[in-house]
């Protein structure tokens, strides 16, 4: 019985994503600790005529777009146990006080050609674990992209506002005391933005605040 538990013991050793030590995880405790320590509560403010609360839990560091881009690139679906435990250790470090009065999560949604090409939507798969260990409901059905735009990560400012125009749509409207808005990464806020403004209008929505995963520095 020693010998097969040795040998389980064995096989279930890999190598840690991001500093490629023997680990019995994707990640490594070592590069996981380093990870939390990082994790960021502060809240900011972002302008879009109105002022929103704004949270990134992670700043776009190597190691963490290397995981990122892992998963939604490569479609890794093993990242996201790295990802819910970090979110876990946000959301404790938040504490129960700030989530108190949020009573509903939006996740910006992406257009379904890519959702069939990828198979997930990453945010979705993020902010469930933030619902999860919350207990606050995420609304999926009440919006959508309805239009196709290709990948903006290498536009600019002024061309992401002017491709993400008019790309999504309130289908049902939303009724919520605090919403919380959630996307994987935030760049420029266009789309950020473009949602709020269109799931805004035709809801009830007395307050919203933002959080991403990540935010380049």
């Amino acid at each position: 019985m020693k010998i097969i538990t040795k040998i389980l013991q064995i096989l279930s050793i890999q190598n840690c994503l991001l500093c490629r030590q023997s680990a019995e995880d994707i990640v490594c405790n070592y590069c996981l600790h380093n990870l939390e320590e990082d994790l960021n509560t502060q809240q900011y403010k972002l302008d879009f005529d109105i002022e929103y609360d704004y949270y990134h839990l992670l700043s776009y560091t190597t190691e963490v777009r290397y995981l990122l881009q892992k998963f939604k690139f490569q479609k890794d679906l093993l990242v996201m146990q790295v990802f819910s435990k970090l979110m876990q250790k946000w959301r404790d470090k938040m504490g129960d006080k700030y989530f108190a009065d949020v009573d509903a999560i939006a996740v910006v949604p992406i257009h379904r050609f890519r959702y069939i090409y990828r198979g997930f939507n990453q945010s979705e798969l993020i902010a469930s674990k933030l619902a999860e260990y919350t207990d606050i409901k995420i609304v999926f059905s009440n919006y959508s992209r309805i239009k196709y735009t290709k990948s903006q990560a290498k536009s600019s400012k002024q061309k992401r506002a002017s491709q993400i125009k008019n790309v999504f749509k309130l289908k049902e409207p939303i009724i919520a005391k605090h919403l919380l808005v959630f996307d994987d990464v935030l760049t420029t806020g266009a789309t950020i933005r473009e949602f709020i403004e269109t799931i805004a209008e035709g809801s009830q929505i007395d307050k919203i605040s933002i959080v991403t995963l990540v935010r380049p520095e």
